[in-house]
């Protein structure tokens, strides 16, 4: 089925715009009208359809004509004006829907000539127009129909889209004002979603956000639509390639709604919050884009799916369900969403045809929407990289405060540490003098001392009698006290500089790599090796490994335990280290264990009591 369409200008019987209209700018006002079943009309020319008298165009009444039938569809569109509106001043005839396959116009003058004016569309590259504009405009001023007194516009198209009948008239300066003034805003709107998808690049860069993802990814689907919409696609970037202005105009619209769905879910938490919801946005708008691609023909749009709200409908539920909870998120936020939900509910009306309007404001209600919430988008993300920045200056300030506190106490500790020595140096000068008396007193008295010999000779064998009666008594701890071994080794830190001093006494050596250069390790008296970065303890390898208690009665109980020869309870230790019973069984039986092994390896229980109880801490 084909048709054929009248336009019916001002409501005048006779099809006249008269001379007297002073507007810059006319809208010509479409009239839907009858469709008629003509067969192979896509065949007939131009003359075919001025010449044959059976072919009748007929004007209806009511507004906007949207055609949305069939795929290729064919149809002429006949515009009748009055030529003294054009006698005076040059005007330009525009089609602002330019998401056709093909439209050739033409110019008549009835009776007389006929001019062939435009060929344009996407079935045709964009260098081949005479007049090079987003739109496909011709002038209506040619100088063959200067004496006319009416004149013929012709339509002819051929499109596999859905179209919507709606031209303008415009004189030239005009025409050149708002165009050049449509492409700078066009221009604008362009260079600032490249700055917010460079800006959202330098901060993913910066803070490894994965929300800037999808905020890239949003921009590019709103730059996507709105080349596909201003059809400055065609224009700059596939000139030459006319099959890939379909390829963008089937997929921009189901990217942009997946990159706003994404957008919105990531930077909102509800997958983390509410899963199922989550689950329910992502698989409607799934199955959305799934249906359209699919089963969709060009001459569709996703805006049409009666499921095409619900995924945007429920994130804007869900603003309002937890916008006490993400105040400071939503007032970024909300604003754009607020103006994108506003221009995707006017797409939606406008493929019903239940609204239609050509208020610049309706017809780019969509673009403006993602054109601010991406703007909002990425105040929001840098103002999280300002605040994100601002707590690392102020742990960096924290930092420095504390390091200078640190070096103020230890220049106290230095200077107190000199003034020590200083006074030290005194008490040495002054111990030096003693020193030279006392010298002086020992010569005096090592004559005294030459004559004390022969006495103590004699006396030499009692005392020995009486020194080993005394070591035997502290070996046998009948002497020797708790507070009497603290003043050998008074802290913990005197036990492991003592155990530092038995381990490395031959140097250090590293157990792993055996390199013998070391730094200062973590822990008490560690080790850690340059080479490889081992680590070691100092009670690493020795009977006080991964000890549970003070090491300081560790070193006790090993004395107590040698000395006794291992026969002492653990109730008897346990009363005096003042301990647990079951502590002290545990370390008594390790202590025990060493010594038999000790013995074993020095070849007797004896040759174990002349090295003492230092030989059992090297295990």
């Amino acid at each position: 089925m084909f048709f054929l369409f009248i336009q019916k200008v001002n409501g005048q019987d006779n099809f006249l715009i008269h001379q007297e209209i002073p507007d810059d700018v006319l809208y010509v006002p479409t009239k839907k009208v009858r469709m008629y079943d003509k067969k192979n009309i896509e065949h007939l020319s131009i003359e075919n359809i001025i010449s044959d008298s059976s072919i009748e165009f007929e004007s209806n009444n009511e507004e906007a004509l949207v055609i949305t039938k069939g795929e290729d569809q064919v149809f002429w569109v006949k515009l009748r004006f009055d030529n003294q509106l054009f006698k005076n001043d040059r005007w330009i005839f525009e089609i602002p829907d330019s998401h056709v396959g093909e439209i050739q116009a033409f110019i008549h003058v009835p009776g007389d000539t006929i001019m062939k004016m435009e060929k344009a569309g996407y079935y045709h590259t964009f260098k081949s127009r005479d007049y090079k504009h987003k739109n496909i405009i011709f002038p209506l001023d040619h100088q063959n129909t200067q004496n006319a007194d009416e004149i013929d516009v012709y339509l002819r198209y051929d499109s596999p889209f859905q179209n919507v009948l709606f031209y303008k008239l415009s004189k030239t300066n005009a025409f050149l004002r708002y165009s050049n003034t449509e492409y700078l805003l066009l221009g604008l709107n362009y260079g600032i979603l490249i700055c917010l998808i460079l800006t959202g690049v330098l901060l993913y860069l910066t803070i490894q956000d994965k929300s800037l993802g999808f905020l890239i990814f949003f921009l590019f689907g709103s730059i996507a639509v709105g080349l596909t919409e201003d059809n400055l696609a065609s224009e700059y970037l596939f000139h030459n390639y006319p099959y890939l202005n379909f390829i963008l105009l089937k997929y921009s619209a189901a990217i942009s709604m997946f990159s706003i769905v994404l957008m919105a879910t990531q930077f909102l938490g509800i997958r983390k919050e509410n899963f199922r919801v989550y689950l329910l946005i992502i698989g409607i708008a799934s199955l959305n884009a799934l249906y359209f691609l699919v089963f969709k023909s060009l001459n569709d749009n996703i805006w049409k799916l009666p499921t095409f709200l619900i995924p945007f409908l429920l994130i804007f539920g869900y603003i309002f369900t937890h916008r006490n909870q993400k105040k400071n998120q939503v007032r970024y936020f909300l604003i754009g969403y607020l103006v994108i939900l506003t221009g995707l509910v006017f797409q939606t009306l406008r493929s019903y045809n239940i609204f239609i309007s050509d208020n610049i404001f309706v017809v780019y209600s969509y673009n403006m929407g993602l054109l601010i919430t991406g703007l909002f988008m990425t105040l929001s993300q840098t103002e999280r990289y300002k605040i994100l920045k601002e707590e690392k200056d102020e742990a960096q300030q924290e930092l420095i405060k504390d390091l200078k506190i640190r070096e103020r106490i230890i220049e106290d500790k230095v200077e107190e540490r000199t003034e020590k020595i200083k006074s030290q140096s005194i008490i040495i000068e002054n111990k030096n003098k003693e020193l030279g008396w006392v010298n002086d007193e020992l010569n005096k008295q090592r004559i005294q001392i030459q004559n004390l010999n022969k006495q103590l000779k004699t006396e030499n064998e009692k005392l020995h009698e009486d020194v080993e009666h005394l070591e035997t008594a502290r070996v046998l701890m009948q002497e020797v006290t708790f507070e009497e071994f603290e003043g050998m080794f008074p802290t913990d830190e005197s036990c492991y500089e003592y155990l530092e001093e038995i381990k490395w006494k031959n140097g250090f050596s590293c157990r792993k790599c055996e390199h013998t250069d070391f730094a200062v390790g973590t822990g008490n008296n560690a080790r850690r090796c340059k080479s490889c970065n081992y680590n070691e303890s100092v009670t690493t390898g020795t009977l006080f490994h991964r000890l549970h208690f003070p090491i300081k009665k560790a070193f006790y109980m090993v004395f107590i335990v040698f000395s006794k020869k291992g026969d002492i309870s653990s109730t008897k230790l346990s009363e005096t280290l003042d301990m647990r019973q079951n502590t002290c069984w545990k370390f008594s039986k390790k202590i025990n264990e060493a010594m038999l092994r000790k013995s074993e390896v020095l070849g007797s229980d004896d040759a174990l009591r002349k090295q003492g109880w230092e030989a059992l801490i090297l295990t």
